[in-house]
């Protein structure tokens, strides 16, 4: 028995859809794996919620534009958050588990590299800065005492 072609069709588009869905929570992904290496306030995470939204609503549009000519259908976003609920139950916690123990694990490193080149002039300037510090006191120790006698 042959399928037709509309609904293969159909098939076709609610395969998109989901695999869409997946994508787009993939990129959330990518969203929560930077917030956790590079933590930072609400103002920038709202901003940052903002632009995924934005991207978001443009991805949905594209398929729905490119896939079904532009027409809403209810199974499109059924589809959507089938492909969404798939990857967070399935891989979400394991790559974001993963990469953000990567990340942080390279970033360690780079940070104990750079810190054995910098913490050897980092010290050096402190002692400069420390005694030039103490050069500066006692020059404006004398110019208060020259002020105070005038």
């Amino acid at each position: 028995m042959a399928v037709s072609t509309s609904i293969y069709q159909e098939l076709l588009f609610l395969g998109s859809s989901v695999l869409v869905g997946m994508g787009l929570f993939f990129l959330y992904d990518i969203l929560r794996i930077f917030r956790r290496i590079l933590p930072h306030g609400n103002i920038w995470i709202g901003v940052e919620d903002f632009l995924y939204w934005i991207i978001f609503t443009g991805v949905v549009f594209v398929l729905l534009y490119r896939e079904n000519d532009g027409m809403v259908r209810g199974f499109a976003f059924g589809g959507l958050l089938v492909g969404m609920a798939c990857y967070y139950l399935l891989l979400s916690r394991l790559i974001v588990h993963c990469q953000v123990w990567i990340w942080k694990k390279i970033l360690g490193i780079i940070g104990k590299v750079l810190g054995f080149f910098v913490r050897p002039v980092w010290k050096t300037l402190k002692k400069v800065a420390a005694f030039c510090g103490k050069r500066l006191k006692k020059f404006v120790r004398a110019v208060k005492i020259g002020l105070c006698k005038l």
